[in-house]
């Protein structure tokens, strides 16, 4: 199709919304993380068994046999679960989980032997009832009866289990956070037996079952102020010949850290001292970032953990859907509240490529619907003539457009010639079709923000306008003179432009809030062809968001200027702060 027939005859409705609020195709087949990542470590889940907590090996029983090759239980094999009194072990919901696992192909964790917390007291009382922690003086006597208990409970469990459980986090959360120390000093464990119960814990263990892996297992791990200590403990202990054979990194963390670059680092000084590597309670909290920050975020640390899967050999996440999941209202996990994949799902699905890009590969990229809401066709990515439809066009009342894609019609089946081109629309009238689109081409858009480092200027502190364009989250262009302020970035190339972002001072990391007064109140987003005649094309009033993503309808512009009229709704306050100024767009070529 010609740059004429584009311009004047191309019916392009824009209307693109980054979310994953889409009806998903019926009959579609879910992909297995477990087969996924089956030649890269074991996708684990952490199991709710526990008499008193939800049954998630019954109520989230699909998604556990679809996606995972390895079960932990979340509390059930915790000291006060399996032994609350001396010498009384409750071990039939955790057999039952075994049980299930050995049935359906799946490994076991074994959390966690000796942990400070879910431990009950009767591992620390004398033989008068007194807590020896609380004693004045403490005995040798009082110390090898709380040995005996500890190494007592360790050979009993793994007696028990036996290989059905192929590894165990033999000690649990041991190192301070207190830089002045490296065990917790509150720890019972410690004010009872001494440092030294660490080495005893993991002696025990390997002497009970030699065949398994025995691993420390601890929170902040990648965190530099914690992790040089853990380091330091699991150093120590090697070098004395304690059998350690790997740590388990708890990956409790959010959307905006730790660091790529902190993980990286603190998986290569484990690996370093030839230790296995589990990620043993993944789980990425949202707090005030949309799902598909999420998303993005889940990317990246499987992209990594994929990277050293030579050490990393199971990542296990800590609960299986939102609504069973230990934080709360922070929807960490990768499948949501009704158990449906969420973006961060799919993101994980195929780390090379976006989200919506796997999603479209499974579930279709664009869904078809009658009168009634219906829907009775999905269309994956790819080439289709209309006539091989299983059917018709005439049919369809509206559309929906996968994020990240646009549908093209083309009025003949070798696909030349006029063409009409949606990406997202409720405009969608079959009727129009049938004897137009003789082919249709689902493909992908870019979703690259086209804005980023390109050359900007500023009608104040230009120098530093490229804080506007850098995509770096903690940097800012923030003026502060007589408004009106304007930013104008040079696309270098025309584009046709179908959503812009202009994320503000509420967005900043120390302030991440979603309405502020700080917030720009009034301003433009204007475009033009020469970068001295400027059109209005977008214009937000009264506005108190940190974010603002709005729409464009297929909008020509090799420049784009912010122009900003009103920088904050408190008229004492004319600091205007942008941090991004995103734009997306396709060639105009």
């Amino acid at each position: 199709m010609t740059k004429r027939n584009l311009a004047a005859v191309c019916f392009l409705v824009i209307v693109l919304v980054f979310s994953s609020s889409s009806v998903l195709a019926e009959n579609y087949v879910l992909p297995s993380l477990r087969e996924i990542y089956k030649d890269y470590f074991h996708i684990g889940g952490a199991i709710s068994v526990a008499s008193w907590a939800p049954k998630t090996l019954i109520s989230h029983r699909e998604i556990i046999l679809g996606q995972l090759s390895s079960l932990t239980a979340e509390n059930a094999m915790k000291p006060d679960y399996l032994q609350p009194r001396e010498g009384v072990f409750n071990f039939r919901e955790p057999d039952n989980l075994v049980s299930f696992a050995k049935e359906h192909g799946m490994v076991v964790r074994g959390h966690t032997l000796v942990w400070h917390g879910q431990t009950p007291d009767w591992f620390f009382r004398d033989k008068n009832g007194q807590l020896i922690y609380e004693k004045d003086q403490i005995t040798d006597e009082d110390r090898q009866l709380v040995i005996s208990r500890m190494e007592a409970h360790i050979e009993a469990v793994m007696t028990h289990f036996g290989d059905d459980v192929y590894c165990w986090d033999v000690v649990n959360e041991a190192v301070s956070d207190n830089a002045a120390y490296i065990h917790r000093p509150e720890s019972p464990w410690v004010r009872t037996i001494g440092e030294d119960f660490i080495k005893i814990a993991f002696r025990k263990a390997h002497e009970v079952n030699p065949n398994a892996k025995l691993f420390y297992n601890d929170y902040n791990a990648v965190a530099p102020y914690k992790r040089g200590r853990i380091h330091k403990l699991l150093t120590d202990l090697l070098a004395e010949g304690v059998p350690v054979h790997g740590i388990g990194i708890q990956g409790h963390w959010g959307v905006d850290g730790p660091s790529l670059a902190d993980i990286e680092q603190s998986i290569k000084m484990y690996a370093e001292l030839g230790l296995e590597i589990h990620i043993t309670e993944m789980d990425i909290g949202m707090g005030d970032f949309t799902e598909e920050e999420q998303a993005e975020r889940y990317r990246q640390v499987f992209e990594l953990f994929k990277k050293y899967s030579d050490v990393i050999t199971n990542v296990t996440l800590w609960g299986i859907a939102d609504d069973a999941s230990w934080r709360g209202d922070d929807d960490p996990l990768l499948f949501d509240r009704n158990h449906e994949p969420k973006p961060a799902f799919w993101a994980v699905v195929d780390t090379d490529k976006p989200w919506y890009v796997n999603k479209a590969e499974y579930t279709g990229a664009v869904i078809f619907k009658n009168a009634a809401g219906q829907i009775f066709g999905t269309l994956k990515p790819g080439e289709y003539k209309a006539a091989d439809l299983s059917f018709s066009l005439a049919d369809v009342a509206r559309i929906e457009v996968g994020t990240g894609y646009m549908m093209s019609l083309y009025e003949s089946e070798d696909r030349t010639g006029d063409a009409w081109h949606f990406v997202r629309t409720d405009l969608f009238d079959g009727a129009n079709w049938p004897d137009k689109a003789k082919a249709i081409a689902i493909r992908t858009i870019s979703a690259q923000n086209i804005a980023l480092n390109k050359p900007v200027e500023a009608s104040v502190l230009s120098e530093r306008a490229h804080r506007a364009v850098d995509g770096a989250a903690d940097t800012s262009w923030a003026p502060r003179a007589t408004p009106p302020y304007w930013l104008s970035v040079d696309l270098q190339e025309p584009y046709l432009l179908y959503r812009w972002v202009c994320k503000l001072h509420g967005t900043g990391p120390l302030s991440r809030i979603s309405h502020s007064p700080f917030n720009a109140a009034d301003f433009i987003l204007q475009v033009s062809e020469d970068g001295i005649n400027w059109t209005d094309v977008d214009v937000v009033e009264d506005n108190t968001a940190s974010t603002t993503e709005r729409d464009l309808d297929l909008i020509k512009a090799r420049y784009v200027r912010l122009f900003v009229t009103r920088p904050t709704s408190l008229e004492v306050n004319q600091n205007l702060v942008v941090y991004e100024l995103e734009l997306y767009g396709l060639p105009a070529e």
